[in-house]
């Protein structure tokens, strides 16, 4: 399987790290893998793009890594950038049984190239700064939804499907799919003690994590007021983007917190440290996050590996994951009351409990990347 991706992979993006866990997961379950990447690095070698990776990942990869060229003009139209670069290395390197591929570009190069491709979609939005090219895309997508060519389209949750199916892509080729997490970094609890001397934590207090990105429509504000309303409770955000970071810092600083602490962009890999170490995990959107409405977020399943209460809200994707008062403690979507009212009844939960025991056995038994990549295989069997 060639996986052709049209981000470079030391760029800090949730698609990146899925990518790289995804091609791990085909190599474990049997199947050959090259990853093609594009890079603006001309002499780029193949053990620094292992190095990146293994940072990424925790592991050195076990797959096959490529690349080619990515021309920008002044940083900007790397999608384009990217396509020309990959129709130079599809051009010598066309001899794989499948291609797999998140952009409409690069899937339309494998296409043309009369590569069985297998397109995975994370959103109905492609170009979120263009809509004329937006549009280009999209309707690129839906004409080569139709080849005999592109055999599998994944979409990360039913609503997405949904979305999908009505603008035209073949439901017999639709295969509904949540994203994953890695299993072997999630096998052995690390008891909470141990991971929060990792840390250097030394304090006994509980403590509330929440994993992921700090942009302005992730509700942030709210893990501020959570600190106000439980000043003995330990709250520890991770993730960056750093200019975010600083701007919540000063925040905190200016309504005299002294509960809470950013530790800014942390490799995917360690951030379990932090999930082990805490007693709650809050998932958190808004309203205003894009893609809420269809997403997969990597972080739910990575918390329900851990084995720790987590407290969210009820999106729609959400709830094709998780269930209230079963695996979790949700919230109505935007009610900052009812979370702070889970958030205290999670708080008083103990180690064993039956909510985070049985999100970790669900995560363990469906969402594994194993088991996705499984499921993918199984599908592509079907088809022959």
């Amino acid at each position: 399987m060639l996986y052709l991706h049209h981000v470079p992979i030391s760029e800090n993006m949730a698609n990146v790290v899925q990518v790289l866990q995804m091609c791990s997961a085909f190599q474990q379950i049997g199947i050959d893998v090259t990853l093609a990447v594009p890079t603006k690095f001309k002499n780029m070698t193949e053990s620094e793009m292992r190095r990146i990776i293994c940072v990424k990942i925790g592991t050195p990869p076990d797959f096959k890594i490529k690349h080619f060229p990515h021309f920008t003009i002044r940083g900007r139209f790397r999608g384009i950038g990217a396509y020309f670069g990959a129709k130079g290395f599809i051009k010598d390197n066309s001899d794989f049984d499948y291609c797999f591929a998140r952009s409409p570009i690069m899937a339309h190069l494998a296409i043309n190239a009369g590569m069985k491709t297998i397109y995975e979609s994370h959103g109905i939005t492609i170009n979120t700064k263009s809509k004329l090219m937006d549009y280009f895309y999209r309707q690129l997508l839906l004409r080569d939804a139709q080849s005999s060519n592109m055999i599998l389209f994944v979409a990360i949750s039913q609503a997405l499907a949904n979305l999908w199916n009505k603008k035209g892509i073949p439901s017999d080729k639709t295969l509904i799919l949540h994203d994953g997490f890695p299993a072997n970094d999630y096998k052995k609890i690390i008891p909470q003690s141990i991971a929060r001397k990792m840390l250097g934590i030394i304090s006994d207090n509980k403590i509330v994590a929440y994993a992921g990105s700090l942009y302005k429509d992730r509700g942030i504000e709210s893990i501020l007021k959570l600190a106000k309303t439980f000043p003995d409770v330990t709250f520890y955000v991770v993730g960056g983007p750093e200019k975010n970071k600083l701007y919540y810092e000063q925040e905190s600083v200016r309504l005299k917190l002294n509960n809470v602490f950013f530790t800014g962009h942390i490799s995917p890999c360690k951030v379990k440290n932090y999930l082990f170490a805490a007693d709650v995990l809050l998932m958190l959107w808004t309203q205003k996050t894009p893609t809420i409405n269809i997403c997969s977020p990597l972080k739910a399943f990575e918390y329900m590996a851990s084995g720790r209460v987590i407290v969210g809200q009820a999106f729609p994707t959400i709830k094709e994951i998780l269930t209230d008062e079963q695996n979790a403690l949700l919230s109505k979507p935007d009610s900052y009351g009812e979370l702070e009212k889970q958030l205290q009844k999670a708080l008083l939960l103990q180690y064993p409990n039956e909510l985070a025991d049985n999100a970790r056995k669900l995560a363990f038994e469906k969402y594994s990347w194993q088991k996705r990549t499984r499921h993918i295989l199984d599908a592509l069997k079907r088809n022959n």
